[in-house]
């Protein structure tokens, strides 16, 4: 919105109005929740879970490796201060007693998806790459959770 219709916003009374020079786009694409028409396609963002277990590159492996499940897919995004994905722990590729650090062993730079790509695809691009899981990030690297296939595979 321009800031001449933001500053009308505010002066009637609706603050705090911020001026989003990104666009549509971008907004749709950092995950965050918008107004459609209820037959669009589904998209990565109405079904990724953003409960994502998260783990620093300083942490040692076996203190990431107590509190992660084991039962579930046993993977730690790897984020710095600010969220933003610097690399996958799978444990199932490491030895989980390892005294080492998370940055040692982990996967650095993973593919990651965008929120806003449309499901079917983004999960027919997951099959045909055999991938489990991918993770979602804004387009700025920030994470936002992970999609995964098996909830969606028919």
């Amino acid at each position: 919105m321009s800031p001449r219709a933001a500053w009308r916003l505010e002066a009637i009374g609706n603050a705090p109005v911020y001026d989003y020079a990104g666009g549509k786009a971008d907004w749709l694409a950092a995950g965050l929740p918008s107004v459609t028409a209820s037959d669009r396609p589904a998209r990565v963002a109405d079904v990724m879970d953003r409960s994502v277990p998260r783990c620093s590159p300083g942490e040692r492996v076996t203190d990431v490796a107590a509190r992660l499940d084991l039962g579930g897919d046993g993977i730690c995004v790897v984020v710095n201060d600010g969220d933003v994905v610097l690399g996958r722990l799978r444990l199932d590729r490491i030895d989980p007693a390892g005294t080492g650090a998370v940055e040692d062993v982990m996967e650095p730079g993973p593919v990651t998806g965008r929120a806003d790509a449309p499901l079917v695809e983004t999960i027919q691009r997951m099959k045909d790459r055999r991938a489990a899981s991918l993770i979602i990030s804004t387009p700025d690297g920030v994470l936002l959770g992970v999609l995964r296939r098996a909830a969606h595979d028919d």
